[in-house]
C-alpha cells in the first residue's frame, strides 16, 4: 500500500522485530496452511447468535466513516446521489454506506444468522436492537496522535489523521454505559454480553498504508481483544490481515520485479504474513488466560489466496484488474483517479472482479471469502466449534 522505498522500510523492520523476538522459531511453526482439499463442514447459523457487535476496517465499516465526514468529497457525494457505485448491487436492499459495490462480509454473516445488517454506530436512526458496527473505514490499530505528531499523510479516501480502534472502543463502552447495560450491574453486564458475538475485523492495513510499522501494532490489538474479553466477551472472531500486496494499489507502485508465483508483491506479502503469524501467537496466548472465551483467528490470507490461484473456478475473470476506477493501466487504478470521480467508470459485471476501486473488493468476492470462512475450514478452531462452545458442548 505504499511506494517501494516505503515498503522495503518496512521490510526491514518487521524482519529486525523477527529476528530479534526468542519465540520467532516457535512463530514460524504456526504459520497458516489451507485445510484439506476437498474440505466441506456447512454450519447452520440460525439462531446461534441474536446480537452481534463489530470493529475494523473499511472491509467492515457499514457507514461510520460516511457520518464522520471521513470520505473525501466526491464519495461521500456518490453516496447521496440515487445511484452510486458503492453500495449498488442489485442482489440485496442495503441501508447505510460501504466500500464496495454491496454487502460485506459482515453482512453475509448478518444474514447467516437471520438478524438484520448491522447499521453503524453513527447513524443516529439506527435500530441496535441485534448489535452494532463500531468499524470505521481508514481506522488504524495505533493511535492517531502518532498520525498527527509524525504527520503520516494518506493519499486516499480519508482525512489527515484516522480514527483509531481506540475510538471504537470508547464507543462501545458508551455504548454498553448507556443502552446495553444501563440500570445492570456489573455481573448482569458480563452476562449480556457473554451472550453476544464479537467480529473483530480487518485491523493493521491502514497502519502499514502509512507508516514502516513493527511489533507495537501486535501490542496494541493484544491490548483490544483483552479489553473486550475484560467486558464480557466470551465469543470473538478475529480476522487476520489479507496480501494486500495483491491489490491494484500496491501494484500500481511497486517496481514490476517485486512479484511472487501470483503476480503479487512479494515484499508486501511478506510484511502481512510475518504479522498475521504474530498475531495468531498472540491470540494463542490470550486464549490461555481467558479459558472460559472462545477467540476464532481467521486465515484472511490464505483463503484469499485460495481464491486467486483458482480465480477461473469461482468464476473470476479479473483477478487483479479494478471493475471500478481510471480506464487507464493494467488494474484499471490510479491514486489520483479514483472510483467514482470523474473521467472514471464501472464495469458491466462486478461479479467477475475480485477487487472493486483498486482498494475495496467486490460483494462477489466478499460471499466468496464469508464461504471459506466460516464453512471451508479458514477460521480456526471453526465457527461450528464455536457453536458448540456456546451450547456447552465443547
Amino acid at each position: 500500500m505504499a511506494n517501494s522505498k516505503y515498503l522495503f522500510l518496512q521490510i526491514s523492520c518487521f524482519v529486525l522485530l523477527l529476528s530479534l523476538s526468542p519465540s520467532y522459531a516457535h512463530n514460524k511453526s504456526h504459520k497458516s496452511t489451507p485445510p484439506p482439499a476437498g474440505f466441506q463442514a456447512r454450519v447452520d447459523f440460525k439462531g446461534c447468535f441474536n446480537k452481534v457487535y463489530a470493529f475494523g476496517d473499511s472491509n467492515t465499516d457499514t457507514g461510520n466513516a460516511y457520518y464522520l465526514g471521513a470520505l473525501k468529497s466526491f464519495i461521500s457525494n456518490l453516496f447521496s446521489q440515487a445511484w452510486s457505485p458503492y453500495s449498488s448491487s442489485e442482489s440485496s436492499n442495503l441501508s447505510g454506506y460501504r466500500l464496495s459495490n454491496g454487502r460485506l462480509v459482515i453482512d453475509f454473516l448478518c444474514e447467516a444468522l437471520h438478524i438484520p445488517h448491522l447499521s453503524a454506530y453513527k447513524d443516529s436512526s439506527a435500530n441496535f436492537s441485534s448489535g452494532v458496527n463500531f468499524a470505521i473505514a481508514g481506522s488504524t490499530a495505533l493511535s492517531n496522535n502518532l498520525f498527527t505528531h509524525f504527520n503520516f499523510g494518506n493519499p486516499l479516501m480519508w482525512k489527515q489523521n484516522p480514527k483509531s480502534i481506540l475510538t471504537q472502543l470508547d464507543w462501545f463502552d458508551s455504548f454498553v454505559g448507556e443502552r446495553e447495560c444501563k440500570g445492570k450491574d456489573e455481573d448482569a453486564c458480563k452476562l449480556e454480553l457473554g451472550k453476544a458475538l464479537f467480529w473483530i475485523g480487518e485491523m493493521g492495513g491502514n497502519d502499514y498504508a502509512r507508516t514502516s510499522q513493527n511489533g507495537a501494532l501486535h501490542i496494541r490489538e493484544r491490548m483490544n481483544v483483552m479489553a473486550l474479553l475484560d467486558k464480557g466477551a466470551k465469543f470473538l472472531v478475529v480476522q487476520g490481515l489479507p496480501p494486500i500486496g495483491c491489490l491494484p494499489l500496491q501494484l500500481t507502485t511497486c517496481p514490476s520485479n517485486d512479484r511472487d508465483q501470483n503476480g503479487c508483491s512479494a515484499s508486501a506479502n511478506l510484511v502481512i504474513k510475518g504479522h498475521n503469524d504474530l498475531l495468531q501467537k498472540r491470540l494463542e496466548e490470550i486464549q490461555i488466560h481467558y479459558k472460559d472465551s472462545m477467540i476464532l483467528y481467521i486465515d484472511y490470507y490464505n483463503a484469499f489466496k485460495t481464491i486467486l490461484e483458482k480465480h477461473q473456478q469461482y468464476h473470476f475473470e479479473e483477478p487483479f484488474k479494478a471493475c471500478c476506477g481510471a480506464k487507464e493501466g493494467p488494474f484499471n487504478y490510479l491514486p489520483n483517479l479514483l472510483c467514482g470521480a470523474f473521467g472514471t467508470s464501472t464495469c458491466k459485471d462486478s461479479n467477475t472482479h475480485i477487487n472493486f476501486d483498486g482498494v475495496h473488493l467486490t460483494e462477489n468476492m466478499h460471499l466468496h471469502l464469508f464461504d471459506l470462512f466460516f464453512n471451508q475450514g479458514f477460521c480456526k478452531p471453526s465457527f461450528a466449534d464455536l457453536i458448540k462452545k456456546k451450547k456447552g458442548q465443547y
